[in-house]
């Protein structure tokens, strides 16, 4: 069995990467004549969809085929069909319902993927079939379980795991994801279900898809949203709390006419701030008007930044900026901004 962890985070155009490791059980040195179904496994706490690499089932000779998107809850199995002892290969993403954005499970070989259902050949180039590429990760083809999992490793508390981490999605008050079933994640679970008029003893199946179905109305609620309604574009740099350190990270491009919602999750009790820059022409930026007894100073970078330590920013490189709070009373913000909230900027040449 191969257990495959990764996390990684994208917030609207933010991303954040983390580590990724494999381990492979002992095969049995006896092989019976049939060798067992593949199947691949959720062992986390997010929706997965997951595409696969192999050849079809009977259609022994032909080139591999990419097959997308299965949708996979925590807890469950899939079994995939494919040609007894030929390559195989898995990329997962978590599903956009989630709050702070997009994580893959991912290795180095790269297969065409696109957004909806798909199939995609390998012998043609992913530009001819108009679809993009993702890094997948090969699998032993006598392998019978391939299981994705997260740091946490929570194995059969994935199911409850998945259940706190819609809950959370939601809105509700889940302190911690940890795949224990107890007294706090049971109450809030009946809670959901009487918020939204059903009952509370729903099979496990409809309790997921309710929890999905509104989780994916709340994502488009929190975080921080920006619409450029000004005459030029705009770029943008965000500072919050993550796990209680200070981070700023920047600059994400807003064309005229245009919005981004460069954060998705949970804005309540979170310390968060923006600050943007507006395109001049041939001049110097303008800069977001930010009063002086409101805002806060953060380190930027000239290019992209993503910086962590918010005194003696010279030192570090960094130009220090003012960035406008966020109201901490919502779960999410949008900000429409215009040509009146910018005035002249003392510095010139960030967001390059």
């Amino acid at each position: 069995m191969t257990r495959f962890f990764a996390y990684i985070l994208v917030v609207g155009l933010f991303v954040f990467t983390n580590s990724f490791s494999a381990a492979q059980d002992a095969q049995t040195s006896e092989q019976t004549p049939e060798q067992p179904p593949w199947e691949v496994c959720n062992e986390t706490s997010f929706v997965l969809n997951i595409a696969t690499v192999g050849i079809p089932k009977g259609q022994a000779g032909q080139p591999l085929t990419v097959r997308g998107w299965q949708i996979l809850r925590p807890g469950l199995c899939q079994t995939v069909d494919v040609e007894k002892g030929t390559p195989r290969f898995v990329y997962a993403r978590s599903a956009n319902l989630h709050q702070g954005g997009i994580r893959e499970w991912k290795g180095r070989h790269e297969y065409c993927v696109s957004d909806g259902d798909f199939t995609a050949k390998t012998d043609i180039s992913c530009a001819l079939q108009d679809m993009t590429t993702a890094h997948f990760l090969q699998v032993v083809p006598t392998e019978r379980h391939t299981a994705f999992t997260e740091p946490d490793d929570f194995g059969r508390r994935a199911e409850t795991a998945g259940l706190q981490r819609l809950l959370k999605d939601n809105n509700y008050d889940i302190k911690r994801i940890d795949g224990r079933t107890g007294k706090r994640t049971n109450q809030t679970l009946e809670k959901f279900l009487r918020d939204h008029e059903l009952k509370v003893n729903i099979p496990v199946a409809a309790q997921f898809a309710a929890l999905q179905k509104f989780a994916e109305t709340v994502r488009k609620t929190v975080g921080i949203k920006i619409c450029n309604k000004s005459s030029a574009r705009i770029w943008v740099a965000l500072a919050y709390s993550q796990d209680a350190t200070p981070e700023a990270r920047g600059w994400w491009p807003i064309d005229i006419s245009a919005c981004a919602q460069l954060f998705a999750e949970n804005l309540k009790r979170r310390d968060a701030h923006y600050y943007v820059r507006q395109e001049n022409g041939d001049g110097v930026d303008k800069i977001l008007q930010v009063p002086a007894n409101k805002g806060k100073l953060y380190c930027v970078g000239a290019s992209t930044f993503a910086s962590l330590h918010h005194e003696f920013c010279h030192d570090q490189g960094y130009i220090p900026a003012r960035f406008k709070p966020v109201p901490k009373d919502k779960s999410g913000i949008s900000i429409d901004l215009q040509d009146s909230d910018f005035s002249s900027a003392p510095v010139s040449g960030l967001r390059q």
